[in-house]
């Protein structure tokens, strides 16, 4: 018999995941319980989110650590974190502390490599 989920699959391997880890602080402190999200050019995208000390490590589903390497725009948000179904955008957005350039209007860039796999970010609530 089988067992489901235990390592990789077969089609992981061939995609070079990288383990990304890292810092999200907003306004110098710790932004706790905040939604992160490497998305790469095919849309594809790895999330997670951070801890009580706004460290965060990538998943690339809901067992395996990492995401594909290449060019990335990184979303933070604290809006979609949660039970959340019965909330609009606009109640949503009136309620996230982090800023649209860090979100939806993301200016976050990174270039994730087996060499350039920690990303600290260090946001500010004012421009």
């Amino acid at each position: 018999m089988a067992t489901a989920g235990c390592g990789q699959s077969s089609g992981y391997a061939e995609l070079g995941l990288v383990e990304v880890t890292g810092t999200v602080l907003l306004d110098g402190k710790p932004l706790p319980s905040a939604k992160v999200s490497f998305e790469g050019d095919d849309k594809r995208s790895a999330t997670t989110t951070t801890d009580a000390a706004g460290n965060y490590a990538l998943m690339y589903d809901s067992q395996t650590r990492g995401t594909t390497p290449g060019k990335k725009i990184v979303r933070i948000t604290l809006a979609d974190v949660g039970e959340g179904g019965g909330a609009s955008e606009g109640v949503a957005a009136a309620k996230e502390p982090v800023p649209p350039r860090y979100n939806r209007q993301s200016e976050l860039k990174a270039d994730v490599s087996a060499s350039n796999k920690t990303f600290n970010f260090d946001l500010k609530s004012m421009p």
